[in-house]
């Protein structure tokens, strides 16, 4: 019960649990000759946490260009315990609230002209969390959808196509129905089969069945995962030496001199680059014919051929994502086109943003995806 109330928000604390149904009775209004009007009642903990209250926070991305490893989109915070609202002791504490893989949206908000203007920073499902007793802060982590993939052993379907295989592996892996999953027309167009007696985790599934497909994965901003191939289309965004804290660092990989790639029954096939350098192997299972291998092979040879990576530190900027194709200005000039494979925003007081790109061949790309 509330009484004298004459603030525009109630706030009202009452263990709730088995219930059916919430009654809201409003026995008088504060302004005479007026009807009752509720905005919205929302059942939970709606927190607010300024600068002082958030001790840091860390958003990184990170993907390969040819699905050789998994996407990881993940953020870290931690947040003032001072009062001990998070401790596991505390009964009348926040910890109790919290649940594994329990859904975050991120925002992030930019002051334009007076103005606040909100942009999405991802969808991500709480993985741990730590409050020591005595402890001045809580901290806290939460990744992308892979969290139900990573340790989910696949028990589906040894053949089909590799959209048949993928989409068994998020269905074993019990992701939730809310997620979007968006598969490239392309994971359609090839068979596989799974060795026998050959172990894996639905998460390695789906990078297999991607690397097959010649494909990149990645997790938007809304929470939609995709499989899809690589967009090289400029999105005309240029990290510029006034947003950069230094020169950006060039590194020069070693040359390649071949691609190849194992397919069907210990068959490979070899695709020439250059005189001299090393050889970049793709050993996949589900890579069934030579024309597929022929396919991969153009695509890591498009990939790895520029040799050169990226990285630089600057002033984050929150629409910068991954595999984003930008222009960097160097000491020497512009560097492009780059695909952006590694983004991390940071604050601890300050916001700061660091990126790794890798120079690629445009035209190689454009010419096997027919764009």
């Amino acid at each position: 019960t509330i009484n004298d109330n004459t603030d525009p928000v109630s706030i009202v604390y009452l263990e709730l649990s088995g219930y059916d149904s919430v009654t809201i009775t409003v026995w008088e209004w504060c302004l005479p000759k007026h009807r009752v009007r509720i905005d919205r009642a929302s059942i939970g903990h709606i927190l607010t946490l300024n600068k002082r209250e958030i001790l840091s926070y860390t958003h990184e991305q990170h993907g390969d260009l040819n699905s050789g490893e998994l996407p990881k989109n993940s953020i870290e915070f931690s947040l003032d315990n001072i009062d001990g609202r998070w401790n596991p002791s505390n009964p009348a504490g926040m910890e109790k609230y919290l649940s594994e893989r329990q859904k975050i949206t991120v925002r992030y908000g930019m002051d334009v002209n007076g103005i606040v203007e909100w942009i999405h920073a991802g969808t991500f499902y709480l993985s741990e969390w730590r409050a020591p007793a005595n402890g001045m802060e809580a901290s806290f982590t939460a990744r992308d959808v892979f969290e139900y993939l990573l340790n989910a052993p696949y028990t589906g379907r040894q053949s089909g196509t590799l959209k048949e295989i993928a989409q068994e592996a998020f269905f074993i892996a019990g992701v939730p129905s809310d997620v979007d999953i968006l598969l490239s027309d392309s994971l359609g167009q090839y068979s596989a089969t799974i060795p026998e007696n050959s172990t894996h985790t639905c998460a390695e599934i789906v990078q297999m069945c991607a690397n097959a497909a010649s494909c990149i994965i990645r997790q938007d901003r809304f929470g939609s995962l995709h499989i899809e191939r690589l967009n090289t289309e400029d999105s005309g965004y240029l990290i510029g030496s006034a947003l950069s804290y230094a020169h950006p660092e060039v590194e020069l990989t070693k040359q390649l001199k071949n691609v190849s790639v194992s397919y069907g029954e210990n068959l490979t096939h070899v695709l020439s680059v250059g005189a001299a350098g090393e050889t970049q192997t793709v050993n996949n299972p589900l890579v069934s014919t030579e024309a597929q291998a022929a396919e991969i092979a153009s695509w890591v040879r498009d990939t790895l051929e520029a040799r050169r990576s990226v990285r630089g530190e600057f002033r984050a900027d929150p629409r910068l994502d991954l595999f984003d194709i930008v222009r960097i200005e160097s000491k020497y000039g512009v560097i492009e086109p780059v695909a952006i494979t590694n983004i991390k925003y940071t604050y601890n007081g300050a916001y700061a943003g660091s990126y790794t790109g890798r120079v690629i061949s445009k035209e190689g790309y454009l010419e096997r995806s027919g764009n």
